[in-house]
């Protein structure tokens, strides 16, 4: 069955916005294609949306879902996926802060500052009664997606949305839209659409993690992977026993390695389970410098030698749980260029609530040297006593 698309809107402009989705004999669903806030402000403040079907783009995989509260088009959807229980559904929110943050098992809230958003689904548990339907035990599925069209939906009506595939039980996910509309095109009531580009990204599964905590194992906490998406395992892993501090600066060979290897020196006099890593904004492959590499040795810091410059790249921004720049430049340059892990850069001087950066002394004396080097400690001491007093909001 062929669908064909009509005007829904009285002005000419809003034509590739809202428009309505027919077949041969019936009106089908209604679609909003990448809108702004305004535009689906208005749209839900006219269609909230109380018992409809939702298809939508997590940023990564199409689903279909409806309001957490709607009980009622959960069994709908439930009964169009043929499946016999709520297993599988995923509750996406717009952000990690609309959760109570003292019911949020502390070993995961680094996870969810690093991935959030993105293609991290995190099950745990999580005592609140909203989400009862959808529990397995005392268990429920979350994740923030990256599409920010998605967040901006699920922000304007106030509550989870429920999330799954889009497929019959047993058979494999759809991942593109003309088919949806084909082979699925009564299953919907409402279709939020992602940008054209948006819309031609190959699908990325998430990746699954059930969090189990000390006592259920019976001995320390630790995670699970239930389905291994987009993100890898061990990289997860890997975050979740030691999330690592990232440290940028221009090239890599002065600032940030003084910066990486100072503060790996920190955390392990005070037992923080952190990992620390460093890069530059330019190409690598280039060895510490010598003014730099000086100042470590003088404060025993052996391995120091052993620096070679690397350049910042997407991976090296996901697997860090923390991002801190030596200019305000710098950190403006990585949140334009990776907008999901924006509330994880930061400046180091603004971290620990200073201003303004912290000058490279490349081509200078030894005493420039000695002078950002000391700044940087005492950045790093302030940070490391936010560490210990719990008090780093990031």
């Amino acid at each position: 069955m062929n669908p064909h698309y009509i005007l829904n809107c009285v002005k000419m402009e809003k034509l590739s916005i809202l428009y309505r989705i027919w077949n041969e004999e019936e009106e089908i669903m209604l679609v909003l294609k990448d809108p702004g806030l305004r535009k689906l402000e208005k749209f839900i403040a006219n269609n909230p949306l109380i018992h409809s079907t939702i298809l939508h783009w997590t940023g990564s995989m199409w689903g279909i879902g409806c309001r957490l509260s709607s009980s009622e088009t959960i069994a709908r959807i439930e009964t169009l996926k043929q499946r016999a229980d709520k297993q599988g559904f995923i509750a996406l929110i717009p952000d990690m802060s609309v959760l109570e943050q003292d019911k949020i098992p502390a070993p995961i809230r680094p996870l969810m500052n690093q991935y959030w958003p993105g293609n991290l689904t995190l099950i745990f548990n999580y005592d609140d009664p909203q989400f009862a339907g959808i529990k397995r035990g005392n268990k429920v599925a979350l994740r923030v997606p990256s599409d920010p069209a998605l967040r901006a939906l699920i922000s304007l009506l106030g509550e989870p949305l429920i999330s799954t595939s889009v497929n019959v039980s047993g058979l494999m996910p759809e991942e593109n839209y003309e088919r949806i509309v084909r082979n699925y095109d009564s299953w919907f009531d409402f279709a939020l659409l992602p940008s054209s580009r948006e819309m031609k990204r190959p699908s990325e599964p998430s990746t699954i993690i059930e969090y189990i905590g000390s006592e259920e194992s019976g001995s320390n906490d630790d995670i699970k992977c239930l389905r291994e998406g987009s993100i890898p395992f061990y990289e997860i892993k890997q975050a979740f026993q030691l999330p690592v501090v990232m440290f940028v600066c221009s090239a890599n060979i002065c600032r940030s390695p003084m910066a990486e290897k100072l503060f790996r020196k920190m955390i392990r006099e005070h037992n923080l389970g952190l990992a620390t890593d460093s890069c530059g904004l330019l190409p690598g492959g280039r060895m510490i410098s010598l003014e730099s590499l000086q100042l470590l040795l003088e404060r025993g810091i052996i391995d120091a030698e052993q620096h070679i410059s690397k350049q910042v790249t997407p991976q090296l921004i996901s697997s860090s749980w923390l991002i801190l720049t030596m200019e305000e430049r710098q950190r403006d340059l990585l949140r334009s260029a990776y907008p999901n892990n924006a509330r994880r850069i930061w400046t180091l001087n603004e971290i620990v609530d200073e201003q303004g950066d912290i000058d490279d002394p490349f081509g200078n004396n030894l005493e420039s040297y000695k002078k950002t080097c000391e700044i940087i400690e005492d950045r790093l001491r302030r940070l490391t006593e936010k560490l210990k007093n719990n008090e780093l909001r990031i």
